[in-house]
């Protein structure tokens, strides 16, 4: 008899990779074939990915409709099968399937808006936490505010792209194909945030300079080294719309750790 260890690597085996020699020679028959019965769990198993994959990325599935869909995360389950059993943590990668997969060249746009979906579903998804204030930074002496490092909220994501996806995001959501109609895929690219707020998600678009600055900073660069990349920018600006908005979690100091609330 084999361990359970060894019986579910079987199984995944089966299930994930397609390959039923092991598992196969460890189910009893009972009128049904061993390898009938395997088809049945790979079919729910793909079967429930796909619908995890439509409730994260709801307008790639109505720009390409259901056939197209189930195929797509069909073929990526079986190059880049899921590494957790957290549902919500499948998908992350997507994007960049889509990216490679033939079949999706001719809609040049899609893996972004898929980049959209995922950044708004982690944003769902994300831990509540407390937000950053900037009466908190009272603590640091200004000589060290060079020094500064912000953490993001869990709910914040950063998502670029050479097309305006957030006007195609939105049309295909709202079922508008008039404004799906009309938006100029030559109009990009656009930089957006991705938030969750207490009425729900938002996504903003943000200037170039201020994502780049942003992406930077929240990457856990210090203020003092992102401030002199982008010299002239109107950091007091940014830095209060940080604090408005609720996008940062804590600080630190480079090298020091800063307690957070």
């Amino acid at each position: 008899m084999p361990s359970l260890r060894e019986l579910q690597d079987a199984i995944r085996r089966s299930i994930v990779d397609r390959d039923d020699l092991d598992a196969a020679a460890w189910i009893l028959d009972g009128g049904i074939g061993p390898g009938r019965r395997l088809s049945v769990y790979r079919n729910t198993f793909a079967s429930t990915l796909i619908r995890a994959m439509r409730l994260s990325c709801p307008a790639v599935d109505r720009l390409v409709g259901a056939e197209f869909f189930d195929a797509s995360v069909r073929e990526y389950v079986a190059v880049r099968p899921p590494r957790s059993s957290y549902l919500d943590e499948f998908g992350g990668d997507f994007a960049d399937f889509l990216e490679q997969f033939p079949p999706a060249q001719s809609v040049p746009y899609l893996p972004d808006v898929a980049r959209l979906e995922w950044a708004v579903n982690c944003s769902i998804h994300a831990p509540d936490a407390p937000v950053l204030s900037a009466a908190e930074l009272g603590i640091v002496d200004p000589a060290d505010h060079e020094r500064i490092r912000f953490q993001p909220h869990p709910s914040v994501s950063l998502v670029c792209s050479r097309f305006p996806v957030d006007e195609i995001w939105r049309s295909v959501l709202a079922g508008d194909d008039a404004a799906l109609t009309a938006v100029d895929l030559s109009s990009g690219p656009i930089w957006l945030i991705v938030q969750r707020h207490e009425s729900g998600i938002r996504v903003d678009r943000l200037e170039a300079t201020t994502w780049r600055f942003l992406d930077d900073l929240f990457a856990g660069c210090t203020l003092g080294n992102a401030l002199s990349k982008y010299p002239g920018i109107d950091a007091a600006k940014i830095l209060a719309d940080l604090f408005v908005q609720g996008r940062c979690a804590r600080f630190s100091l480079a090298n020091t750790a800063v307690p957070g609330p």
